[in-house]
C-alpha cells in the first residue's frame, strides 16, 4: 500500500476514535458534581480532556506528515 495513504488511513482511524470518545468525555464531566462528593471530576482530568489532547492531537497530526531528513 502507499504510504501517504496509510498515513491518512491511520489518522482518520484516530480522529474516528477520538470524535467517538471525546464527546463521551465531555457530557460526562458536564454532568458530574463539581464539588467533593461521589462522580466529581478531578481538575487535572478536565484539563487534560479539554486542553491538552486536542493540542497535542494536532501536534501529532502536523509530525506525522511532516518529512524526516
Amino acid at each position: 500500500m502507499n504510504p501517504l495513504l496509510e498515513k491518512v488511513v491511520a489518522i482518520s482511524i484516530g480522529l474516528f476514535v477520538a470524535a467517538i470518545m471525546l464527546p463521551i468525555a465531555l457530557v460526562t464531566m458536564a454532568n458530574a458534581t463539581w464539588t467533593g462528593d461521589n462522580g466529581s471530576v478531578d481538575p487535572t482530568v478536565i484539563l487534560i480532556v479539554t486542553v491538552l489532547l486536542p493540542v497535542l492531537g494536532v501536534i501529532g497530526i502536523a509530525l506525522y506528515f511532516l518529512k524526516s531528513d
